[in-house]
């Protein structure tokens, strides 16, 4: 596992009268018995200060209150020894001024690079699940029904700008229009991040072009004898537009999203078991890290909970929640339109907190809503 280098934001506070440097920080790796061991080394500030430290947690609201890992920093440079592997973690330095002044720079994350990420689909097998929860009584998770599904494919991994912008450049080149340029993770930098600000039809056009660069058949068309591929504007598709049998791309709907996010366990709040525990998620840790950070689900998928939401075929909205669904349905596809004129996000992310990493938490937005944690991932019904 290698770690990138980032910088902690330069800070100056000039209401202590302190003038602070940048403060560099470097992520490297190490190894123990096969583990990575992740050091920082942090350049410490060089202004007029008696002491500084050095905190770091697992959280973007970390400090020296709320950190476990404080310590004092000396002379140039400080080596902290973080011994949690493939876990992202959020650092902070504390300085007091010769007039007993203190102040704290803005929190910075550093995080692990995964292995670099090579794009494939899992198979998710063909049966019944049990769509929703009724744990807490949230009422768009309700009622609970019985839903069967033919074999897909997901991606395991959210979809990285990389990938992204390959597709994207080779689209804009060939006919196709977007609303959205995408970005690389919620900085705009660094390495394997998932694309974000992108819209839902973004997503679906996106789809449709990685479909033609690759040679399979495109999902999306405009009309309903899927003669007219979609390529351009915001076309508000119905469920007979699409070509469900088709080879190529498309995304989840959220019944498949729903099944995949569970790894083959039922009955359970989050893809790991009952309780949020640490270490699971990225859902916390003030922006986007790189795609498979944290642990797989059973199936084999990497941030089904947390970093970034993903955007799922279906219309949707809290009135609405199941009341549509019929109990044993067969691939369903949503209703036909939403009350609020909403589209359904899954997965919770590093923004809104613990409670979206739910399997059956459900977020409505419009379809041309974008936002630093909005993403999506590519799905197909044949390999």
């Amino acid at each position: 596992m290698q770690w990138r280098p980032i910088k902690l934001s330069s800070f100056a506070l000039s209401f202590f009268a302190l003038s602070f440097f940048a403060v560099p920080l470097f992520m490297m790796t190490g190894a123990s018995n096969g583990i990575s061991i992740p050091r920082s080394v942090l350049t410490a500030p060089v202004a007029a200060t008696t002491s500084r430290t050095l905190c770091c947690a697992s959280m973007s609201t970390v400090s020296q209150k709320s950190s476990a890992k404080g310590a004092a920093l000396s002379g140039s440079t400080y080596i902290a020894r973080l011994h949690r592997n493939k876990t992202a973690c959020c650092f902070r330095v504390s300085a007091v001024n010769t007039n007993s002044k203190s102040g704290e720079c803005l929190c910075s994350p550093a995080v692990p690079h995964a292995e670099i990420p090579k794009p494939g689909l899992v198979c998710i097998p063909a049966g019944p699940f049990r769509m929703g929860d009724n744990f807490d009584e949230t009422r768009h998770a309700l009622p609970v029904h019985v839903v069967d599904l033919d074999e897909f494919y997901i991606d395991k991994y959210e979809t990285t700008y990389t990938l992204w912008k390959e597709v994207y450049d080779w689209a804009v080149a060939n006919g196709y229009r977007f609303d959205n340029p995408g970005s690389n993770g919620s900085q705009g930098k660094g390495d394997n991040l998932p694309v974000v600000l992108i819209n839902w039809y973004d997503a679906v056009k996106w789809l449709n072009a990685r479909s033609e660069k690759e040679g399979r058949t495109p999902v999306y068309y405009t009309d309903d004898a899927h003669t007219e591929v979609y390529r351009t504007g915001r076309v508000d598709l119905t469920n007979a537009q699409v070509d469900w049998s088709a080879n190529g791309f498309r995304l989840p709907t959220e019944a498949e999203w729903e099944k995949a996010s569970r790894g083959g366990v039922e009955g359970k709040r989050y893809p790991w078991g009952d309780e949020i525990g640490t270490g699971n998620a990225n859902d916390n840790m003030g922006g986007t890290v790189p795609v498979g950070s944290y642990p797989a689900n059973g199936y084999g998928l990497y941030d089904m909970a947390g970093n970034v939401f993903e955007w799922v075929w279906d219309w949707g909205s809290e009135g609405q929640a199941y009341d549509w669904a019929v109990d044993g349905d067969k691939n369903p596809r949503g209703p036909d339109a939403s009350d609020t004129r909403t589209r359904i996000r899954r997965g919770g992310a590093y923004a809104y907190g613990s409670r979206h990493l739910k399997c059956s938490s459900r977020m409505f937005r419009a379809p041309t809503y974008t936002a630093p944690y909005f993403g999506f991932r590519s799905a197909t019904s044949r390999p």
